[in-house]
């Protein structure tokens, strides 16, 4: 079991295997008002895992009812407030807002049958629950729950970043770019993958593959029936997982992808500015 603060924030994250709830149960917080994450393993999704985002006036008896009727999950993550501020429209606007972008991100399976209706909150409510649902967006990955998506429309790219990069590929009629951010490989909306998949491609990248066109984030592409277009932004963990996924054919990611103007891979470019700090560093 393991806990996780911001400074200056009054909420508290603690993460938990399911196999020790018992221990989870001796600790006071989860007696309050707060909202909790499950998670579980997928074949399908991109993060590799499932989850149901839930709240609860006493988060522990929402869990111990979890534990009787939900079998996927193996660990849980549970956000709390160490002040008693936390309301029961504070944490229904918090579980709204989660499976919303949870879902818009596509990286992992919802187990929520149904979205949440959050209710409306008065201003300064508002911009408190905003500032909580930021820190736990910012906490989450760092627990091992990396179900969102690098956000690429509304975060602009920091002047002299060196470590963001735009790649593209092409493979036959298929162009896709693709943006390193905060450690994901980001194929941007409008990009084309392949229709066609080679009988060799691996079994993830084909579940995958699947899982993004009954997901709608891959539909076929107007004008040219050997493509399908992505729909929105998506986020891979690896740039061969993103190549694969774009081209129907398993491919070494780093060697796949160029650097947008700049005619080297991805490997090159990164060997380059390894080398470079490491002659600045000297």
């Amino acid at each position: 079991m393991r806990t996780a603060e911001v400074g200056n924030w009054t909420g508290l994250a603690l993460v938990c295997p399911r196999t020790d709830l018992t221990r989870l149960a001796l600790r006071p917080e989860v007696k309050k008002t707060g909202i909790y994450i499950l998670v579980g393993p997928s074949e399908t999704a991109t993060s590799g895992m499932s989850v149901y985002v839930g709240e609860g006036d006493e988060v522990w008896n929402r869990l111990t009812s979890h534990d009787s009727d939900k079998d996927f999950w193996t660990h849980v993550a549970v956000f709390v407030s160490k002040d008693e501020n936390l309301t029961k429209a504070h944490v229904r606007w918090l579980e709204a807002t989660l499976v919303r972008e949870i879902k818009k991100g596509k990286r992992a399976e919802v187990h929520n049958a149904n979205d949440p209706i959050g209710g409306k909150l008065p201003e300064a409510d508002t911009a408190d629950m905003e500032t909580y649902f930021e820190n736990v967006r910012l906490l989450l990955p760092t627990l091992g729950v990396n179900v969102f998506t690098a956000d690429v429309a509304s975060k602009p790219s920091p002047t002299g970043n060196a470590n963001e990069v735009v790649l593209e590929l092409r493979w036959e009629d298929a162009k896709a770019e693709c943006i390193v951010r905060e450690g994901q490989f980001v194929i941007r909306q409008g990009s084309f993958a392949r229709l066609r998949e080679v009988e060799s491609l691996g079994d993830s990248s084909r579940a995958l593959r699947k899982y993004l066109r009954d997901a709608g984030v891959l539909v076929p592409a107007d004008g040219n029936p050997n493509l399908l277009r992505f729909t929105q932004e998506y986020a891979f963990d690896s740039p061969s997982k993103a190549a694969s996924v774009m081209s129907g054919t398993g491919l070494n990611g780093r060697v796949a992808w160029k650097v947008k103007g700049a005619g080297i891979s991805y490997k090159e470019w990164q060997e380059k500015l390894v080398a470079e700090e490491g002659s600045d560093a000297s």
